[in-house]
């Protein structure tokens, strides 16, 4: 049983892994650490703008999870006053929720919910597990089984509440092609592939999204 669970559970992680890399690493390590003439920040509030939504309360302040709705949008100091390309695209992406938040709540807080699922969810049962282990309730190869499982379970729902994020993604993106939110073209396309890229990088639970290095985080 436990090696089943383990199986099941690690087959989607690893799957992944595999598309994160090839849809987000790639793009960001081409055009991420880039400078762009825009702060996040800047970048963001000329995205709700375009979309006569300037009125939405942006704030900038340190979070653990990200906090949006269809009034509203908090991004981190990092997101906020970074120039660099990648930042400067998760920003904007985040506009981009906020704005598909004031037509689909609903859908949107799925995403989101979703999202801090995958951070709590497998962190709260590998400390469970663990201590089933140290009072011998439980064998090693059940209890990570178990722990596979839930990240797995974890997964699936990344994935199916993915298009959200794109949907998002899509919104800012066409924003850029259609009109000059940056003053150059050429950032404005490198931007442009790094927002339809930032989906994929959360199609790995949060709590394990930091292995394969500091652009996957």
């Amino acid at each position: 049983m436990g090696k089943l669970l383990l199986l099941s559970g690690l087959i989607p992680v690893f799957l992944s892994f595999l598309v994160r890399k090839l849809l987000y690493e790639r793009v960001v390590k081409n055009e991420g650490e880039e400078s762009v003439a825009l702060s996040g920040e800047e970048f963001a509030r000329a995205v709700l703008k375009k979309a006569k939504a300037d009125s939405i309360d942006l704030t900038v302040k340190k979070l653990s999870f990200t906090k949006l709705g269809p009034n509203h949008l908090t991004l981190s100091p990092d997101q906020a006053f970074s120039t660099q390309a990648g930042q400067v695209a998760e920003a904007g992406l985040l506009a981009g929720m906020v704005l598909l938040a004031r037509q689909q709540e609903k859908v949107v807080g799925w995403r989101t919910w979703a999202l801090k699922f995958s951070w709590a969810m497998p962190s709260f049962t590998t400390v469970v597990m663990a201590f089933a282990m140290v009072i011998g309730k439980l064998s090693v190869s059940l209890s990570l089984g178990v722990v596979a499982a839930v990240l797995g379970l974890s997964t699936l729902l990344l994935w199916l509440t993915l298009p959200v994020e794109r949907a998002a993604a899509g919104l800012v993106a066409e924003m850029l092609e259609d009109s000059a939110l940056v003053p150059r073209r050429s950032e404005s396309e490198r931007l442009v592939s790094l927002v339809r890229a930032m989906p994929w990088r959360k199609i790995i639970p949060g709590s394990i999204a930091w292995i394969g290095g500091r652009s996957s985080r």
